[in-house]
């Protein structure tokens, strides 16, 4: 349901990480913030929701909108705890699965011992049924009279818990793959099924077959989460609707998300995204790099005029998923990544993290490995003096235990100077994953502001900045939250794609307004469905392109009142330009998809991010280890900071939640939205 701002008391949303569980709750008639984070727990997401929801000690039946980001679909399928799965296809594609495009996906292009992943469906439960659909729709043959039994026999002798059905060219025409649908979920009870052509319309049978395939695998799984969720939330009184967010950047129904499970792979990044185009429009900047680094893993993504990129074709570990998400890379390396010696001797950091259990050494909770909260601790940079997020205190002598059993690995004495190399080590890691989204996709990242946020996220912003020229750089109010606050901030979204086009001289532009207008129809009719009156729609329709020759595409933004071909011509060799460096003006251009992007917008929290200071700025002055030794920094308190306080580095700021370090050379400003403005000094001037 769309929630009105003055509608009820409190909106939640709550963001599940590797680490830690983060809730954020706003008050509309105050606009009053309030938040929690409490330890994740492994194997059971729900528990850290309900704990973090004990922990705001509000009432529950003042709750009117609650918005969940989760991480269960990516941690089953990386854990392979997926369901047993089987998989219904057109006669001679059995092997489809396996012989994909013959690329390796996953492997080193060198490496001799490198070997296939295998699909989560093995041979003996990949069963051929005698159907045909031509590629231009024809149903060539047809399963009318075709006999079940013997299938759902196999079936039901190997247990299986989940099924795909994948016929070839059913994007096309799906007639087939629905009537075999609808047969095997009435001849195998319980048992969900999933079809490909509802999942992706359109070509590419191995990455269609790939995406209907994983969503069966994970549908049981990520189901018994939400319903438990859901049960365990009205058991606590809490009647409001639940949303999920969805990979695509806006949420989803539970009951879609039910459905369309391989919709929520980025649930919990793409909430940080959503929050960190909140702080662009407060900072007013429309380019930026999200940087978000969390407890498990750092997540970054480009915004571009205001707009996060997107991508359609994606892979999730070793397999293609052919669905929107937001163009988010995500690297093994968060504060709680173990460091480890490799043979040859070098130090390696992540992508194995010590996670909430037992957590870095310096947690007290049982971890003994070292990892780059115990470095930044070592370094000076956390305290070991004062109670985090959570009533988390940290411990020195652990850390330093943790780091010195490492350091009897690699044969030196200096733990100090070790640690140092860890997050260094950590920092190039992490700008490369900003380099994969901005240089490797034609923009140079020097022109962006870098947003930090997440839990480890500003402590590490600014030396992850310098190491790619990026001279602006923002911290929010309540970074560690800030995915949860992304949550609230999340319209409604359909995406919707059709397979249609040819080359450019041989189409009829009235044709495209046509299929358009249907696909936009349909898309408003879900959308009520969902909850959304009509007056809350917006539509964009992007179309797939591509030169004559290529085996790719690139979207391109459609004005459907153009009258002929030559705007989207121009508007293709342009992002071609941009994206390639080159552009083919005497090469013919093919439409291959069209896509239409229907919102269902909400009321958007009107959260101010400027609270009244309390207390005294500065909270004392430590030794930091910055560059090549030991400097004495102020520490100061981020909520005593008021609009226009200004400090230059070296210095620390400490809040509930996050530390933010800020090298020499760097000046930072409280902006009239209370965000921390960096800005890199050039020659220290």
């Amino acid at each position: 349901m769309v929630q009105s701002e003055n509608s009820g008391q409190y909106l939640i949303g709550v963001d599940v990480g590797g680490t830690f569980t983060d809730i954020l709750c706003y008050e509309p008639r105050r606009q009053q913030l309030l938040s929690a984070k409490v330890p994740s727990i492994p194997d059971g997401q729900w528990h850290g929701v309900l704990d973090a929801l004990t922990a705001l000690s509000i009432d529950p039946g003042d709750i009117t909108a609650f918005v969940h980001g989760t991480t269960i679909a990516t941690n089953t399928l990386l854990e392979r705890k997926g369901a047993k799965t089987g998989l219904v296809t057109t006669a001679g594609f059995r092997d489809t699965l396996e012989i994909g495009r013959t690329r390796r996906l996953v492997g080193g292009l060198f490496d001799i011992f490198f070997q296939r992943t295998a699909p989560v469906v093995p041979r003996e439960l990949r069963l051929e049924v005698p159907e045909r659909t031509a590629g231009d729709g024809e149903v060539l043959a047809n399963l009318d009279g075709f006999d079940f039994t013997d299938l759902i026999e196999t079936f039901r002798r190997e247990g299986i818990e989940a099924l795909a059905v994948c016929f070839l060219n059913a994007y096309v025409n799906d007639a087939n793959e629905r009537f075999a649908g609808k047969r095997l979920s009435t001849l195998l009870e319980n048992v969900p099924v999933s079809e490909s052509a509802a999942i992706v319309r359109e070509r590419g049978e191995y990455e269609r077959f790939s995406t209907a395939v994983l969503n069966a695998y994970l549908m049981p799984t990520v189901r018994r989460y939400l319903t438990t969720l859901s049960d365990e939330l009205a058991v606590k009184g809490i009647i409001a609707p639940v949303s999920i967010m969805g990979s695509n950047g806006g949420t989803m129904t539970l009951a879609q998300a039910r459905d369309f499970v391989v919709g929520t792979f980025l649930s919990g990044p793409v909430g940080g995204v959503n929050g960190a185009l909140r702080v662009a429009e407060k900072a007013r900047t429309k380019d930026c790099i999200t940087f978000d680094m969390g407890g498990t893993s750092t997540d970054v993504a480009l915004i571009h005029q205001l707009s996060p990129r997107i991508r359609y074709a994606n892979q999730i570990d070793a397999f293609p998923l052919q669905v929107p998400q937001l163009d988010i890379h995500t690297i093994g390396a968060g504060g709680g990544s173990i460091v480890h010696r490799l043979a040859d001797g070098t130090i390696e950091v992540g992508p194995d993290s010590a996670g909430a259990v037992p957590g870095p050494a310096c947690y007290q909770r049982g971890g003994e490995a070292p990892t780059i909260s115990d470095a930044n601790l070592l370094l000076g940079r956390l305290t070991a003096d004062r109670e985090l997020s959570g009533g988390l205190r940290l411990s020195w002598e652990l850390a330093k235990a943790s780091f010195r059993r490492l350091a009897e690995e690699v044969g030196t004495d200096d733990l100090v100077r070790l640690a140092d190399g860890v997050v260094r080590i950590a920092v190039t890691k992490m700008a490369g994953a900003v380099r994969e989204v901005s240089v490797h996709r034609g923009f140079d990242p020097r022109d962006f502001t870098m947003i930090g946020f997440g839990g480890a996220g500003p402590m590490h912003a600014l030396f992850v900045a310098e190491e790619l020229a990026i001279s602006h750089a923002l911290i929010p109010r309540l970074p560690g939250h800030l995915s949860a606050l992304g949550q609230l901030l999340a319209d409604y979204r359909r995406d919707a794609v059709k397979a249609w086009g040819g080359r450019l001289g041989e189409l009829d532009i009235a044709v495209l307004r046509c299929e358009t207008a249907a696909m936009q129809e349909s898309a408003t009719a879900q959308l009520i469905a969902d909850g959304v009156p009509s007056d809350r729609h917006q539509h964009r329709i992007t179309i797939d392109m591509r030169y004559a020759g290529q085996s790719f595409t690139l979207p391109v933004a459609w004005n459907k009142e153009d009258i002929d071909w030559i705007p989207l011509r121009r508007a293709f060799d342009k992002r071609h330009a941009e994206t390639f460096g080159f552009k083919d003006e005497r090469n013919e251009i093919e439409i291959v998809n069209i896509r239409v992007v229907s919102i269902g917008l909400i009321d958007k929290p009107e959260v101010d991010f400027v609270q009244a200071p309390t207390g005294k700025p500065l909270i004392e002055h430590r030794p930091v280890w910055l560059e090549d030794g030991f400097v004495d920094c102020p520490v100061y308190d981020r909520n005593a900071l008021d609009t226009g306080f200004a400090f230059d580095g070296p210095a620390v700021v400490e809040e509930p939640g996050a530390t933010t370090v800020v090298p020499p050379g760097w000046s930072v400003g409280v902006d009239d939205s209370g965000i921390l403005a960096c800005r890199f000094r050039s020659d220290n001037g």
